[in-house]
């Protein structure tokens, strides 16, 4: 075989859903396949989501109203500061739909007592690769993985979608093999290979003794390959090639969990993700939403964004409430940055690098608000140990969020961990999650 050609097609095999084998060897030296029983995944399930583009906090979750109807360049035209309001600790935005003009407040009232807000937070950049890969990875330099990616090497490297996502910064550097398809009909394909109609477990393209068949003649030919091919790396890729051939057996326990998909593409995010979790074949995912680059016409088109998005976290919850796994969810949002106080010529909002983050779920303390922007949305210092406003502290910046994720998720001095440290001084670190 053409050893470029090969190692094209072997890169075919990184989509993700490849679990791992045990290669056993006969008297003869020859690798037989067998799949490695690993054990369903049961720990803590991260889902992390990016409003892409830079959303608007004034508008949600630290709430900046118009003064009166004379005030020049107000923060925000659509409510008055007299109008935000407030559901156990959190102050949010007293905006909703037609249809609905109570949308934040239902969301609010219903979710408070497990939310914590963190406002204020110094994204350092007001670019959007930069700020994507801030939020995600806890550095805004280039060279770190995403939080994801981090956790699921930690956690569950070895399953056969460990790392879903859906869009947002998903870098693995390397550390994990990442799911990027969320359509269920080539999942099935996968899980199912040799049926022409995935539903039907008798629609199959050859007999069972045709596939005994099969399967030797690959084994076969894999051995060969092995024999002739003595470069690690083209080894490594036709490992990677069969692996991905022996991990249907565990994509087949994705398609019991998974529900009606819902028409909402959001929505059909988590259902994928959460049957993933479900059947203890995922770890972490990243989930998308985009629409907040609003540059012009603002609040027409941001706002019912921000509901939308409020939505899809509540139908998380429920959807996570259905398959019995909330208790082990942590529900991470945050966004590239924030929009600028007032308004430009376009009636939109420009990039702003004071951004905020919303967090709900297992080992997260809510009703609870940490750190502060003033009333132009300039991030505020917060005292480290007592988290209380305070000018002679530091700015809550995305590497303090990430060091707490990880202290979370039980994988702060994992190896892992160890290679992408994130260094901050013993007088800085914060206890964010309660």
């Amino acid at each position: 075989m053409d050893r470029r050609k090969f190692l094209s097609l072997a890169a075919l095999a990184g989509f993700g859903v490849a679990s791992p084998v045990v290669f056993g060897r006969s008297r003869r030296g020859n690798v037989h396949f067998e799949p490695l029983g690993l054990e369903p995944y049961a720990g803590t399930f991260f889902m992390i989501i990016h409003a892409g583009g830079g959303w608007d906090p004034t508008s949600l979750c630290d709430p900046k109203g118009r003064l009166s109807e004379d005030e020049v360049d107000p923060m925000n035209q659509s409510y008055f500061a007299a109008d935000i309001e407030e559901a156990g600790n959190i102050r949010y935005a007293p905006l909703g739909t037609e249809e609905n003009p109570n949308a934040m407040r239902d969301f609010f009232t219903k979710h408070y007592e497990r939310l914590l807000v963190l406002n204020g937070i110094n994204m350092r950049t007001n670019g959007h690769d930069g700020g994507t890969r801030h939020i995600a990875s806890g550095r805004l330099a280039e060279g770190y993985p995403a939080f994801g990616a981090i956790h699921s090497s930690a956690r569950g490297r070895d399953l056969p979608m460990t790392f879903l996502s859906f869009g947002g910064y998903d870098e693995t550097m390397g550390l994990v093999a990442r799911t990027r398809s969320g359509n269920t009909n080539a999942l099935a394909r996968i899980a199912y290979p040799d049926r022409y109609n995935t539903d039907d477990e008798a629609a199959t393209f050859h007999s069972p003794a045709a596939n005994s068949l099969i399967k030797s003649a690959q084994e076969e030919r894999y051995n060969h390959l092995r024999e002739v091919e003595k470069l690690p790396q083209v080894q490594h890729s036709l490992d990677l090639l069969w692996s991905g051939r022996a991990g249907s057996e565990e994509l087949k326990k994705l398609q019991q969990y998974l529900p009606e998909l819902s028409n909402n593409g959001f929505e059909r995010q988590a259902q994928v993700a959460l049957a993933a979790y479900k059947a203890g074949i995922a770890t972490s995912v990243n989930m998308s939403i985009g629409g907040y680059d609003t540059h012009g016409n603002h609040d027409a088109t941001h706002i019912p964004r921000l509901l939308n998005l409020l939505n899809g976290i509540d139908f998380i919850y429920e959807e996570a409430q259905r398959q019995g796994v909330w208790q082990n969810v942590v529900v991470f949002v945050g966004s590239d940055f924030g929009r600028t106080p007032g308004y430009n010529d376009g009636n939109g909002k420009d990039h702003w690098p004071i951004s905020s983050a919303m967090l709900m779920g297992k080992g997260i303390q809510g009703n609870r608000v940490i750190g502060a922007s003033d009333e132009r949305h300039n991030a505020r210092k917060v005292n480290p140990g007592s988290l209380a406003v305070d000018d002679g502290g530091i700015f809550i910046e995305p590497h303090h969020i990430h060091h707490d994720l990880r202290k979370l998720a039980g994988i702060s001095d994992h190896e892992v961990s160890r290679q992408f440290p994130i260094l901050i001084p013993e007088d800085e670190k914060m206890s964010l999650f309660g």
